[in-house]
């Protein structure tokens, strides 16, 4: 039940009217819908309508929606919980992106790409001891960091 949290690649696709960059539905003065809920039930998100549209004289016509529902299995590379462009899904996509560059890192230094086990379990034990290395030597280096900023600072104040 999990949602993909990755940047849009465009693949030479035009502006979709009626949304805006981040695929949140717009008014018809094209101000933004804010991200309200999830549904997990439906599968939907819930956009509410702008604080902007509260004074607007469309807002009480056909035309001006107050919620607006989209179904995530209609586009699962646009359509994401939390929504696009909330300050949750910033705070998700930051926490993969430091992830995938750990990725990286064990991938290029720790031969983590270079497995060579048939069964799973073997794979797993190599991947949990690359893990535990990794998570140690960087443990060891704050420490000595630390240690080494106290050191500087006692001898500055001599």
């Amino acid at each position: 039940e999990a949602h993909s949290i990755i940047a849009y690649n465009k693949r030479n696709e035009g502006e979709i009217v009626g949304f805006d960059k981040n695929f949140t539905p717009t008014c018809v003065r094209e101000h933004s819908y804010q991200y309200d809920s999830y549904d997990k039930r439906y599968k939907t998100i819930k956009f509410v309508r702008p604080k902007a549209c509260i004074d607007c004289p469309l807002a009480h016509d056909s035309l001006c929606q107050k919620v607006y529902k989209v179904r995530i299995e209609t586009d699962l590379r646009r359509y994401t919980a939390p929504a696009r462009g909330s300050q949750k899904w910033e705070d998700l996509y930051a926490q993969r992106t430091a992830v995938e560059r750990v990725i990286a890192y064990l991938k290029e230094f720790f031969q983590l790409n270079n497995v060579r086990y048939r069964t799973g379990q073997r794979a797993k034990i190599h991947f949990d001891l690359v893990t535990l290395v990794y998570n140690a030597s960087k443990l060891a280096v704050d420490r000595i960091r630390h240690q080494m900023k106290n050191t500087k600072k006692r001898q500055l104040n001599f």
